[in-house]
């Protein structure tokens, strides 16, 4: 992050004060030590000016000619203590700064290499070709939207299986997708049946999979689930912050977290995470997520990055999103030096028309 300033100052050279403190007899240095403002009383001009210095190298100006310069990690843990407790009341432009700071902040900690979050990454090559000649209108979007749906409490269905109490940022409830993790568990329980035919068959009552938003009980699996498609140490806590109904998609199935999808802000639109529990891919949950996500956020671009070796380019590419830009090195800080997965990326948006 950057932060305007004046122009550098002349700076004094500070090294023939170190060379006359090294002249120095031994028991004037002990004299020296005894006092801390003697010390540094007369070289804290000197050392001023050489901060400044310092900071001046990483000094740059922006479009309109105004000097910028990288906030240190003093003023950006400065900004955050100052602004974290008034969350609910930034709007939605200092919420994302503020969430930027924080990420920036714990990869200073970890002093992770790669890009700064304020720059535009090196590496980029502009026009890259269509992968496909796919057309840009959004024809898997347009179908979902057509199909004419019975509310639950009104269908059929409801009176077969209870018309039970909803749960919070309900958006769909999927009675039909039967997933290759469902399948198992029943040919499990009906191989024990054929085992053991005296003992009572194991019971188990008919679940939908549902679509909610983002609810803080479903941090510990998400996180779980995130840490093995991508990485360890994602934690998406703060999108309880950032209008999580229309930005956050969460698939469940029996309380057990199946997927998830991501987006940063309703502003931004930008998708962070799309990913699916292993066992239950395959069942088009994440083409159900991606489609909530987009319809949340009509007449808005979408925007993401995606490793180039990774298959949900092809989802993506199925609901019209276009690449843009190719990154070298895009996940170099963040994907294991033995990971399968491409370090580099391509930058997709799916444009609204």
């Amino acid at each position: 992050m950057e932060s305007s300033v004046e122009a550098p100052e002349p700076v004094v050279d500070f090294q023939a004060l170190l060379d006359d403190m090294e002249s120095l007899p031994d028991d004037e240095i002990l004299e020296l030590e005894s006092s801390f403002e003697d010390v540094i009383g007369d070289s804290l001009p000197e050392y001023i000016l050489a901060r400044k210095e310092h900071m001046a190298n990483g000094v740059d100006r922006d479009d309109f000619g105004v000097l910028l310069r990288r906030l240190t990690r003093a003023e950006i843990t400065s900004i955050i203590n100052d602004h974290s407790k008034q969350v609910g009341q930034l709007s939605v432009p200092e919420a994302i700064v503020l969430r930027k700071l924080k990420l920036e902040r714990e990869r200073r900690r970890a002093a992770l290499r790669g890009t700064d979050i304020s720059t535009t990454p090196d590496g980029v090559v502009e026009g890259l070709v269509e992968l496909t000649d796919t057309p840009s209108n959004t024809e898997t979007v347009e179908a979902l939207e057509n199909i004419r749906r019975t509310s639950y409490g009104s269908s059929f269905i409801s009176r077969l299986y209870g018309n039970h109490a909803h749960p919070p940022g309900l958006m769909h409830i999927d009675w039909d997708t039967e997933t290759p993790w469902m399948k198992l568990m029943q040919d499990i329980r009906e191989h024990y049946q054929f085992l053991h035919p005296d003992r009572d068959p194991v019971v188990e009552t008919r679940s939908p999979i549902i679509y909610t938003s983002l609810q803080s009980t479903h941090l510990p699996q998400i996180h779980d689930i995130l840490s093995r498609s991508f990485w360890q140490g994602i934690d998406v806590s703060d999108s309880l912050e950032y209008n999580p109904e229309k930005c956050t998609v969460v698939a469940s199935y029996n309380n057990m977290v199946v997927g998830v999808a991501i987006m940063s802000s309703p502003r931004e639109t930008y998708i962070t995470y799309l990913a699916v529990k292993h066992g239950w891919d395959s069942s088009n949950i994440a083409t159900t997520m991606l489609y909530h996500l987009i319809i949340l956020n009509p007449g808005k671009d979408i925007t993401l990055h995606v490793s180039v070796n990774n298959p949900a380019m092809l989802l993506y590419n199925r609901f019209g999103f276009k690449s843009e830009e190719f990154i070298a090195g895009f996940y170099d800080a963040y994907l294991d030096p033995e990971s399968r997965a491409s370090k580099n990326a391509v930058r997709l948006r799916l444009r609204h028309h």
